[in-house]
């Protein structure tokens, strides 16, 4: 089921206040605006999340933790680490607000598009396991 956008958003908030902590952006200039980074408790385990897109929030993780078991109405692309960045098949790159954070640095990552908040939950949850 498709959210509305603005209700996607707090709800998926609300989860990563109650069960991820914040990591502080790396830049000081960085506002958070186009990006906003979260860490499993007490694991190396974190989330970007890009909320600035129309009935779609963007999950961005390590590969290695993107549950293996996605439901069709998530939306993965893979990126393999370049030297400044990511790319994919498509010759795509990644947000680049992901290079300051050592959790996403160099690392294959993913990106899933979510527009309910189940799918979220079920990505953000993987996280905490």
């Amino acid at each position: 089921m498709t959210e509305h956008p603005e209700t996607l958003k707090d709800e998926i908030r609300q989860f990563l206040r109650l069960n991820l902590n914040p990591v502080d952006a790396q830049r000081v200039t960085s506002g958070k605006i186009h990006l906003e980074v979260w860490r499993a408790p007490d694991k190396p385990r974190a989330v970007g999340l890009e909320m600035n897109h129309p009935g779609l929030v963007n999950l961005w993780l390590a590969r290695q933790h993107v549950p293996q078991a996605l439901p069709a109405s998530i939306t993965r692309m893979d990126k393999e680490p370049t030297l400044n960045g990511w790319t994919d098949e498509a010759g795509k790159g990644a947000n680049s607000n992901l290079n300051a954070y050592v959790e996403f640095r160099r690392k294959k990552i993913a990106r899933l598009g979510v527009s309910s908040i189940e799918d979220a939950i079920l990505v953000l949850e993987a996280l905490l396991k």
